[in-house]
C-alpha cells in the first residue's frame, strides 16, 4: 500500500512538473509572438491631437505616452537653418504673428520661410491659437524649433528620465514645383539635413521620408545606408513603384489605400508598411488587423497597447 501511495505521489508531482513546463513554454511562446508582432507607433508631428504640432513640448509629450518614433517635418530658412515645420510658410490654421495677430488664409504663403531668417521665424507663436481641427489640443505659447534643438531636447529628456531610446522619422518637405522658391534643390536640402543628424550622432536612429521621389533618389545615391520611406497619397502600389528606381525599406501610404492583401503584397516585395495618418480608434484597430509594421498617428495613446 505504501509503495502504491508513493507511486501515485510521484506521478502527481511529475504531472504538475510537466504542466508547469508546458505553461512556461506557452508563456515563452506567447511572449515571442507578442514581441515579433509588435506594431511600431509613431507620434505624428509629436502628438498633434493634444499638443502643438512639430513643437518640443509636443515631442516630449509623445515620448511620455510611449511612442517608438517621433515623426516630424523639416524645411529650410533663408539663412540655411533646418527648421522643424510642416509647411514652408506660416499656416493660418494655427500660427500667430509676433504681435499676436491671426494670419488671413489668403496671406499665409506671403510668409515664406525660405525667404525669412530663423531669428524672424522663431518669433511667431505656433501654440497659443490652437487648431480647430484638433479641439483637444492644449494651447501654449511655443515656436518652430531648429532640428538640432529638437534632437538635443529629446535626447536629454530620454537620458535624464531613464527612458528607452526613441527613433526619428524625418520628413523632408519637398515639391519639385517649389525648388528654389520655398526650398532648395534636393542635393542642397539633403546635405543640410544630414549635416545636423551627423553632428548630433543620431544617424543610426533615423529614417528619412518624402513624397518627392527626387529626394529619395538623391538620398539613395548620396547616403545609401540611410533607411528611406516612400510616402504616397494616391495610386496603386505597382504604379507608384514605377516612379522610383530602387526599393526603399518602407512604403508609407495613406491608410485608406490599404487592405490586408495589399499589405501582404508590399511586405512580400521586401518593404515595411507604415500608413499615415490613422487617428480614429476603429481605423487604428482595422489597420492593425492588416498586419502593418507601424502606424503614424496624431493620437499615439490610441495605438499603444
Amino acid at each position: 500500500m505504501k509503495i502504491v501511495k508513493i507511486s501515485l505521489l510521484f506521478i502527481a508531482l511529475a504531472s504538475l512538473s510537466c504542466k508547469d513546463n508546458k505553461e512556461d513554454k506557452n508563456t515563452s511562446e506567447e511572449k515571442i509572438i507578442a514581441e515579433t508582432s509588435k506594431i511600431e507607433v509613431q507620434g505624428h508631428r509629436g502628438e498633434r491631437g493634444h499638443s502643438p504640432e512639430n513643437s518640443i513640448p509636443g515631442f516630449l509629450a509623445a515620448i511620455d505616452k510611449g511612442v517608438d518614433v517621433v515623426e516630424m517635418d523639416v524645411i529650410m530658412s533663408k539663412d540655411g537653418k533646418v527648421v522643424v515645420s510642416h509647411e514652408p510658410f506660416m499656416s493660418s490654421a494655427y500660427v500667430l504673428t509676433p504681435a499676436g495677430d491671426t494670419i488671413p488664409k489668403q496671406e499665409e504663403k506671403d510668409y515664406n520661410l525660405f525667404t525669412m531668417t530663423y531669428d524672424s521665424i522663431k518669433r511667431f507663436d505656433i501654440g497659443s491659437k490652437g487648431n480647430t481641427a484638433f479641439p483637444e489640443q492644449r494651447k501654449l505659447k511655443t515656436y518652430k524649433p531648429l532640428l538640432g534643438e529638437v534632437i538635443d531636447s529629446i535626447e536629454n529628456y530620454v537620458k535624464s528620465n531613464n527612458l528607452d531610446p526613441v527613433h526619428y522619422n524625418i520628413e523632408i518637405k519637398s515639391d519639385e514645383a517649389e525648388y528654389e522658391k520655398s526650398q532648395p534643390k534636393p542635393a542642397e536640402f539633403i546635405k543640410a539635413v544630414m549635416q545636423v543628424l551627423e553632428e548630433k550622432g543620431i544617424v543610426s536612429k533615423i529614417n528619412i521620408q518624402s513624397f518627392d521621389v527626387n529626394i529619395l533618389e538623391e538620398m539613395h545615391q548620396s547616403y545609401p545606408d540611410i533607411i528611406l520611406a516612400y510616402l504616397v497619397g494616391s495610386g496603386e502600389f505597382d504604379e507608384n513603384m514605377k516612379k522610383i528606381s530602387f526599393t526603399p525599406q518602407i512604403y508609407s501610404p495613406y491608410y485608406k489605400l490599404l487592405d490586408q492583401q495589399k499589405v501582404a503584397k508590399i511586405q512580400q516585395n521586401g518593404m515595411k508598411v507604415i500608413p499615415w495618418t490613422v487617428n480614429e480608434q476603429a481605423d487604428i484597430d482595422e489597420v492593425k488587423k492588416m498586419k502593418v509594421d507601424g502606424i503614424i498617428t496624431d493620437y499615439p495613446e490610441r495605438a499603444i497597447e
